[in-house]
């Protein structure tokens, strides 16, 4: 008998446009704005289910929150694969865990000019006022703030070639820069590191690294001063792009050591390589340059192995089996010249989908963490609860309900800092909480705001149906330049 989670692992089967969802408590008058939340909507292609949970089709949500009231809007984004897949009853490209059709002629084909995805499930970016759906290949989807229709590619004609970028990029307020890595693949790879100006669709590279075997990568951290690359030994495998797989089957674990690889983001040199024994990370936390030495610290969720990707894989999901995908804040103080590497755990697992409090903190020293997590450790199913981690003091705070099943918690501060370590009046944890939660015991989903201080229940939004568990997003306030509020 499947779970009663596996609800959230369903297709959903409608969309629904700017519904008043029915409030329960009292939401700050001071939050206005929206939340966009992306993530898969649809796990069958012509009655068979896709194989892994990455590879659902993007549905992007849209949470108004106004005058204490909240309506909800959900839309497939109509990319070119959702189109292939209504009109053809199969998918157009390879997936993250699911082939497409072809024949050997297309397969080798494909090793010349390979279909990239554009199925865009990951989270939310944005290019001036335009709202931009990502994923891991350079393929953007651009859909509109109020409608969420899909509006067509971001077409980049600035020579840069990549052929994966990262899910999760950074933004340089300072700068009013985005930043993010890519991967392009070669007879000899490279990572990329890149920028562009909020307002702009021009890239520019600002410098690249070249690697015989590329790991997967999925973030990757910041600094005032560097990019921080993680790789991990889950790397591709030297014959991969002949062979008929999946994307992530042609990575394998080599058991090998993992390394840092840190670049100066002005000149794009890799100034340093720290080697530390082997492990996967999904999410960094946050990343900062210490201030009495010449070392960088990095905070992330460590996995021991790459299990956890084999774990997502939807029948193991839904089977009730697996043990709680969730892995361990893990700090790492690296040297950017010479000097041992140290790490300990900072929180023990399993915790996942990390959040801070980001236009504030992100590239600075910082007190507060929200993820997801697990009320009793180690545990089999899914994350249960919400986790506040106070890493001055030690102190956990746990929101949970039985029965429930939170999402990615999205912090939103009272006051937003102009940039990172501004001075403000207000503590870093002033502010509420966000999460999407699936109830089993209504059979509904539900947006909960959380007083971030407290930790308490401030108000629940009822949403009109069960919504499928998504990844991540963006809040965008009413009041101010719209910004990345979450990495």
């Amino acid at each position: 008998m499947e779970p009663s989670y596996t609800a959230g692992l369903e297709s959903i089967p409608r969309e629904f446009d700017r519904v008043d969802c029915s409030v329960d408590g009292t939401i700050p008058a001071w939050l206005s704005g929206t939340l966009f939340r992306n993530g898969p909507g649809l796990f069958e292609v012509d009655g068979r289910s896709l194989n892994h949970w990455f590879d659902g089709l993007a549905m992007v949500r849209r949470f108004r929150i106004v005058d204490g009231g909240v309506t909800i809007s959900n839309r497939f984004l109509r990319s070119e694969e959702y189109e292939h897949v209504t009109e053809r009853g199969e998918l157009r490209g390879d997936q993250f865990g699911t082939n497409a059709p072809s024949t050997l002629l297309g397969r080798l084909t494909g090793l010349l000019n390979p279909t990239l995805t554009d199925n865009a499930s990951i989270s939310v970016d944005r290019i001036a006022q335009q709202p931009v759906a990502i994923t891991e290949t350079p393929h953007a989807v651009a859909f509109d703030a109020e409608t969420l229709a899909t509006e067509g590619h971001i077409e980049y004609n600035d020579g840069l070639t990549i052929t994966g970028s990262l899910g999760h990029p950074h933004y340089d307020f300072a700068r009013e820069m985005v930043v993010n890595m890519g991967i392009r693949f070669g007879r000899t790879s490279e990572y990329v590191l890149f920028e562009r100006p909020t307002d702009s669709r021009i890239r520019r590279e600002i410098g690249s690294f070249a690697v015989d075997r590329p790991a997967y990568v999925h973030s990757f951290g910041l600094t005032d001063r560097y990019a921080i690359l993680i790789e991990s030994p889950l790397r591709l495998r030297r014959t991969a792009l002949l062979q008929t797989r999946p994307f992530i089957e042609n990575y394998s674990w080599d058991g090998d050591a993992s390394r840092f690889l840190i670049f100066d983001r002005r000149t794009g040199e890799v100034v340093s390589m720290s080697r530390v024994d082997p492990c996967f990370v999904f999410h960094h936390v946050n990343a900062f340059e210490h201030p009495s030495d010449n070392r960088l610290v990095v905070d992330v969720i460590t996995f021991d192995d790459s299990e956890v990707v084999q774990s997502l894989y939807l029948d193991r999901l839904r089977s009730g089996e697996e043990p709680v995908p969730g892995g361990e804040l893990r700090r790492y103080r690296l040297p950017v010249e010479d000097g041992a590497i140290e790490e300990r755990t900072l929180l023990a697992g399993p915790i996942e989908f990390p959040m801070i409090n980001y236009r504030r903190v992100n590239t600075r020293p910082y007190q507060y963490l929200y993820a997801t997590g697990h009320t009793n450790p180690p545990a089999i199913g899914l994350q249960n609860c919400l986790v506040k981690y106070d890493l001055e003091t030690g102190r956990r705070q746990l929101w949970s309900e039985p029965g429930v099943y939170p999402g990615e918690p999205v912090f939103v501060p009272r006051e937003f800092a102009p940039y990172p370590g501004a001075e403000t009046v207000t503590d870093e944890d002033d502010g509420v909480v966000l999460s999407v939660l699936l109830d089993t015991r209504v059979d509904r989903s539900a947006l909960l705001v959380l007083d971030a201080a407290s930790f308490s229940e401030l108000a629940r939004a009822r949403l009109p149906a069960v919504f499928p568990f998504g990844f991540h997003g963006q809040w965008y306030p009413d009041s101010g330049r719209p910004h990345r509020s979450m990495p």
